[in-house]
């Protein structure tokens, strides 16, 4: 076999293998577009614990919203998964903000991947999953108990439900971060949505409880469509935003509110 007929070989052999992979990985994201949208309704999630996620997520088909409040007011978030496309609707020193990117864009990519799961290995936390189980919600969850030094606390987790919905919008992720270590041991002790929690400060006494309603319901299609028109409601995406902070330059109240808008927009 001469050097030419190798070279030939070589090419195609990784061409195939090339095709195989670009396959697959239509295959894996076509998959789980399917998996979500199975759903269609709304998942209600209340917590006691300061500084944790209190929210309402809507779903349906490709798309999705989440609704909550904020130190700042209220504040919802829309998503597209099929395109992309995510808008945000919040309050800035009383005027009506919507602020609008595309999750797809190469300058928001790597800016998701700070957000995503990744399961922990909490130290010095004893965990156990346990053989007992419980419907909750229509769902399937099993109990996962938990203790260190200053807290002890138990989660009921479902592997049923098919999708996280924190994965919809990944900054709510950050969040969670305020459990204590009980609390994330807890959330990254199985794979599963988390339904229902209870943690107990030992010292305290004070119990917090995290807990989800899932309401399986037809969700009209305009709940997802903000109407951008109403007056007084101003419309930015990163170029606006970049231009009005040239404008700003001498001005530090219009400097201050570009730089919040700007960060808005890193975080959807």
């Amino acid at each position: 076999m001469n050097f030419a007929n190798l070279t030939i070989m070589m090419r195609l052999k990784y061409q195939h293998i090339f095709i195989s992979l670009s396959t697959f990985l239509l295959l894996f994201l076509s998959f789980s577009n399917v998996v979500a949208q199975k759903f269609e309704g709304q998942i209600i999630v209340k917590n006691t614990l300061p500084h944790t996620l209190n929210g309402t997520f809507t779903i349906k088909k490709e798309m999705a919203m989440i609704e909550t409040i904020t130190p700042r007011g209220p504040v919802k978030m829309i998503s597209n998964s099929k395109t992309g496309a995510k808008t945000t609707v919040s309050e800035i020193n009383g005027d009506t903000i919507v602020i609008t990117k595309n999750s797809n864009d190469m300058q928001y990519r790597n800016l998701n991947k700070k957000y995503e799961k990744r399961r922990q290995n909490i130290k010095n936390v004893m965990v156990k999953v346990t053989r007992e189980t419980k419907k909750i919600n229509g769902y399937k969850c099993y109990k996962v108990i938990a203790s260190d030094h200053k807290y002890e606390g138990e989660a009921w987790i479902t592997k049923k439900l098919n999708f996280d919905p924190y994965d919809l919008f990944p900054v709510t992720k950050t969040q969670l971060r305020a459990l204590p270590r009980v609390g994330k041991a807890l959330q990254n002790s199985m794979e599963g949505f988390v339904m229902e929690m209870t943690l107990k400060n030992i010292k305290t006494k004070r119990v917090d409880q995290l807990s989800v309603t899932i309401d399986k319901s037809d969700i009209e299609d305009e709940v997802f469509i903000v109407d951008t028109a109403s007056e007084g409601i101003e419309v930015y995406n990163e170029s606006k935003v970049r231009e009005l902070m040239k404008e700003a330059k001498g001005n530090p109240e219009k400097m201050r509110k570009a730089r919040t808008l700007l960060a808005q927009i890193r975080m959807q």
